[in-house]
């Protein structure tokens, strides 16, 4: 992350919550981008096959604040695996808790970071994530008899517009239906290591993605092979 306090807490706690991750005038621009994309794609999934024919979505893959907190774990080997859009109304009935992880695998070191990018408050009304922190170690599952239920030691993570909020895969967490009168949007960048590529090949992407890219982008999007290849890898660069 951005210091060592940060990166400590990260993992540790398995998550981080970060302030500001969008100054006000960049929320703004992304907002609008959100729902010009959103209602231009729907009903589809707006995943990363939709999401990098777009400009502004296409930067926001090297958004400094998000992608720097990425490079403190992964460092060069980091890359793009997901990119996700959510929108979910007013009101909703349906939907609710469901502790889960995103990813299991023996060892404690992250192997992959789901990273939640919030354009409306989120406070409790608007169904928040919750986490579980330190249930990243090992590999036990949430008990399917609690599943849906809440947690005497969770953590209600309320977020401002323009917060971000990064979870180790592996942390037992779980959203909420929206039970407000507005709008819960976020945008889902899900990084990791470039050997947990979720890409099917190049031909896949957008074209718009590969215009005056840079190596950067190349390699987030797997089309280069990162700084140096897995066997040489330096975990504190």
């Amino acid at each position: 992350m951005y210091n060592c306090k940060e990166k400590s807490f990260f993992l540790e706690n398995g998550y981080l919550h970060v302030k500001n991750a969008l100054d006000f005038s960049y929320l703004k621009k992304i907002r609008l981008a959100f729902d010009m994309v959103w209602e231009a794609e729907k009903p589809a999934k707006v995943n990363q096959h939709k999401l990098l024919k777009y400009p502004e979505f296409i930067d926001f893959i090297e958004h400094e604040p998000i992608l720097e907190r990425h490079k403190a774990i992964f460092g060069g080997q980091v890359q793009l695996l997901q990119y996700d859009l959510l929108r979910q109304g007013p009101r909703q009935e349906a939907g609710g808790l469901s502790w889960h992880r995103d990813f299991s695998f023996p060892g404690d070191r992250p192997l992959s970071i789901n990273t939640i990018v919030y354009l409306d408050d989120m406070g409790r009304d608007r169904g928040p994530t919750r986490v579980i922190p330190k249930s990243h170690f090992g590999e036990k599952l949430p008990p399917s008899k609690i599943r849906n239920e809440g947690m005497s030691n969770e953590v209600l993570l309320e977020a401002e517009a323009g917060d971000a909020v990064f979870i180790n895969s592996a942390i037992w967490h779980t959203g909420d239906r929206n039970q407000s009168n507005g709008l819960r949007r976020g945008i889902f960048l899900y990084y990791g290591y470039w050997w947990l590529k979720r890409y099917e090949s190049s031909e896949k992407l957008p074209w718009q993605v590969f215009e005056g890219a840079s190596e950067q982008r190349l390699r987030l999007l797997g089309i280069k092979m990162p700084d140096n290849d897995l066997h040489i890898y330096d975990p504190d660069k």
